[in-house]
């Protein structure tokens, strides 16, 4: 996103935001004099994507943005230490003065009566899924969340609220033209500097200050406080009495990736990665043979444990299904589990690992079920590697190689083109259709991830293209990319289908454990819920960084899959922060 940064002066009225004296603001009217106009923005059709984070952020930065067709302009707070316990963050939203009508962009206007025809309710897509069942989303900008990629870690909000929540009633209310602030509040961050990601506007850095600090003088305490008291009297506050504390510390950003073949998948954390191996690849039928096959598998294997020299940990765990006896399931998943041991003995020195082997059985089932699906996912074997220096990922600016060298991508399956000329796909809902072009111009490189923003512009005269089956994951229909129980709901809308293939692997966005949600989330966008009939929208990923100097971002078909909204966009550029 186009980015600027200044120094927070004069006060704003009432809301305690940073004036810009004596200059034009991005979201203006394009006919105003100006640095940008809606087809120059970042969230434009253009598809430019995120810049380089500022080395030495000092006062509050600018985004130029566009929500779910909508052209608005964010002003992003220094993160401020309000207390030993809380952080807050403030935001400033400007609707463009030209910006189209609601009832233009959007099928459905959620707004009743006629006069609210023309007020945009942002706080859809700049909130997060809702604990409370009974809503489908939260309040404010609450799915604002902090990331420090250089320790791995990101931070959700406990709560947020508007400045004038007794006017909107929380729901980031725009008419064109209009401006609207409101505060997110965070746990404690020790962090010097922390990365903004605000929901379909992209990624900004921002210092860590005390509320003493200089550039913390344009956050006004007292109108937040009296924000706050506003929300627990109507109650929109998610925990009236005080933040959510289940959400005050921060939780370990973690990488996910399966196989192409689905022969294995990969998920890593700070501390460990764990390699789960596909038995029905692995093995012979009810066998503890190695198949041909189990080469490559294995092969993958000794390479992640390559890429860890001083050593560690390593356990090895077999599984089973359930069909046989127990007796017999233990004693196969204890062969099998010795069997790699020894097969990664022939791949690799280990000496520098304490190995354990071990099987379960069928006592700890991935799946808790009896299909023919649930059973080939549990017979597994599992294997953990604990580094002695940990996991978090490394930047590859300098050092970076290709990763998707060693063997050609599968065949698409929808349209191809490079990412910044994009694709378009008929997007049908039931009863709306419409064209979508989606395109990335370019990745920046952060920390050993990958920040992009991918936009999706609506052709003028649309019935109402929906955009979230373009853009979620379609192998899933009743969980998340984890497959884990009960998490189909917090990841509804979630852009979570926008994957990069490198290496003979999937990758996924990247994600978390979320304490509220009880499920792990993508870092990508949560609530792309609204069928468009034109405007463009700008949708914020973040991925694991395979290395390389471009990538491929693969939307691929999936059991779940609505039919056509597969496509591939290749050749995208990786820029260094």
């Amino acid at each position: 996103m186009r980015r600027r940064v200044f120094l927070s002066g004069a006060i704003l009225t009432g809301v305690g935001l940073p004036m810009l004296a004596g200059c034009k603001v991005p979201w203006q009217s394009k006919h105003q004099a100006g640095p940008a106009s809606a087809s120059a923005s970042a969230g434009g059709a253009s598809g430019a994507a995120v810049p380089a984070a500022s080395a030495a952020p000092q006062g509050w930065q600018e985004l130029d943005a566009h929500v779910m067709g909508h052209h608005l302009g964010f002003q992003v707070s220094p993160l401020v230490r309000r207390d030993e316990k809380t952080t807050v963050l403030a935001l400033k939203l400007t609707r463009a003065k030209d910006d189209a009508a609601v009832k233009d962009i959007a099928q459905v206007v959620y707004s009743s009566g006629n006069e609210y025809t023309d007020t945009f309710e942002a706080t859809r897509p700049l909130s997060r899924p809702s604990s409370n069942r009974l809503s489908p989303f939260d309040w404010g900008a609450t799915g604002v969340r902090l990331l420090d990629l250089a320790t791995n870690r990101v931070w959700v909000a406990t709560t947020g609220v508007e400045n004038k929540v007794k006017d909107n009633y929380n729901k980031l209310a725009l008419k064109p033209g209009e401006s609207t602030s409101c505060f997110v509040l965070f746990g404690p961050v020790d962090a010097k500097q922390v990365t903004v990601f605000v929901p379909q506007a992209g990624f900004v850095t921002v210092d860590v200050v005390d509320k003493d600090a200089p550039t913390a003088s344009g956050v006004d305490f007292a109108a937040m406080d009296k924000a706050f008291d506003s929300v627990a009297t109507i109650g929109y506050s998610r925990d009236i009495a005080k933040p959510h504390e289940a959400l005050e510390a921060p939780v370990t950003i973690e990488r996910f990736a399966r196989a192409l073949d689905n022969s294995t998948s990969t998920l890593a954390d700070n501390q460990k990665v764990t390699i789960t191996l596909a038995s029905d690849v692995t093995f012979a039928s009810d066998s503890a043979d190695l198949t041909p096959q189990a080469d490559a598998q294995l092969q993958t294997v000794a390479g992640k444990l390559g890429q860890y020299p001083d050593g560690g940990t390593l356990t090895i765990v077999g599984h089973t299904d359930d069909i046989q006896d127990d007796a017999y399931n233990q004693t196969l998943s204890e062969k099998r589990a010795n069997a790699v041991k020894t097969k990664l003995q022939q791949l690799t020195k280990l000496d520098k690992w304490k190995t354990s082997v071990s099987g379960k059985g069928e006592s700890q089932p991935k799946i808790k079920d009896t299909t023919d699906e649930a059973r080939a996912a549990n017979r597994r074997v599992e294997i953990t590697l604990t580094p002695t220096g940990g996991t978090s990922p490394k930047d590859s600016s300098t050092t970076a190689t290709p990763s998707n060298g060693s063997g050609k991508l599968p065949d698409p399956q929808g349209p191809v083109a490079k990412g910044p000329e994009g694709v378009t796909l008929t997007s049908k809902g039931t009863s709306t259709s419409g064209e979508v072009t989606i395109t990335l111009d370019h990745v920046t490189r952060t920390g050993g991830y990958l920040l992009g923003t991918v936009t999706c512009t609506v052709k003028d005269g649309s019935t109402g293209a929906p955009l979230h089956p373009l853009l979620e994951d379609p192998q899933t229909v009743l969980a998340n990319q984890r497959d884990e129980d009960g998490s189909a709901l917090p990841s509804f809308n979630a852009s979570d289908g926008l994957t990069l293939i490198a290496g003979g692997e999937r990758i996924f966005p990247a994600d978390y454990l979320d304490a509220d949600a009880e499920h792990h989330l993508p870092l990508t966008e949560l609530n792309v819920s609204d069928h468009l009939k034109t405007g463009t929208t700008t949708i914020c990923t973040i991925w694991p960084d395979p290395g390389g100097d471009t990538i491929t971002l693969d939307h691929p078909d999936g059991k779940y899959a609505i039919k056509d909204t597969a496509y591939r966009l290749t050749d995208i550029p990786i820029k260094n922060s």
